[in-house]
């Protein structure tokens, strides 16, 4: 593309070759279009170099191949590849409905909100649409909630590339939890705002997270103490929390 597009689309696959099909088809059927998608492959083992190949004539697409380093380095390599005024996220075993970012860029009308999101459908690894644990979404400043559980589904975050820059984006140091990290301190900054609609369907039961919840819970600690660590969240943040 020749000009800087108003939205890139960060995609991070590794070994997701059987879903991204579905994910970047579903910012290409997007009623916004000025846009660009980067695809970052952490080193997948699987087709998901083959599948890239499809889209090599798109011009809205680049297809980045990099050994694999993880997620945290895999999205601030989209990040720094990227060139639009947001940055939106989409992981690859997700699917945006075509609306998502027409509506959601509505949002920043109001100058205070550096964060976007939205409700979400809950699909199955074969797509089919399930009952989910939504929980109560919050907009405003929502650095007090944020801090307890984390609300914002990745999948449909939209922020200021202004904000991820001084926010230093993800932090590489962790192991998981690196978007509930990163909300924390964006939260410290900036006000968040929602589409009170399902606009992502964020597809659940095949990552075999439950495995790792030990690892979970003490990467939610670690997080939780580094932030309270850092005098801008504590400043911001209410003495009950």
């Amino acid at each position: 593309m020749k000009h800087a597009p108003k939205v890139s689309v960060v995609i991070t696959c590794y070994n997701y070759g059987m879903y991204l099909p579905k994910a970047v088809q579903s910012v290409l059927d997007q009623s916004f279009k000025d846009y660009e998608i980067i695809v970052i492959d952490d080193g997948s083992t699987d087709d998901t170099p083959l599948v890239m190949e499809q889209y090599r004539p798109c011009e809205k697409i680049r297809s980045i191949r990099q050994e694999n380093q993880g997620q945290p380095k895999a999205k601030n390599r989209g990040i720094a590849e990227s060139r639009g005024e947001f940055i939106a996220f989409l992981d690859a075993d997700d699917i945006w409905l075509p609306e998502k970012l027409e509506l959601q860029l509505k949002l920043f009308k109001n100058p205070d909100v550096g964060v976007g999101y939205t409700r979400r459908y809950w699909i199955d690894p074969n797509g089919k649409i399930i009952k989910g644990n939504e929980r109560t979404l919050r907009r405003g400043n929502i650095l007090n909630y944020i801090f307890i559980d984390n609300f914002v589904c990745f999948s449909t975050s939209i922020v200021r590339r202004e904000l991820l820059t001084l926010a230093d984006s993800f932090d590489e140091t962790l192991p998981m939890g690196i978007d509930y990290d990163l909300w924390i301190r964006l939260a410290a900054q900036c006000e968040f705002d929602y589409v009170d609609q399902p606009l992502v369907k964020y597809r659940t039961g095949h990552a075999n997270l439950s495995r790792n919840v030990i690892k979970r819970y003490e990467c939610a600690e670690k997080i939780m103490r580094k932030n309270l660590a850092d005098p801008q969240v504590r400043k911001e943040m209410s003495w009950w929390v």
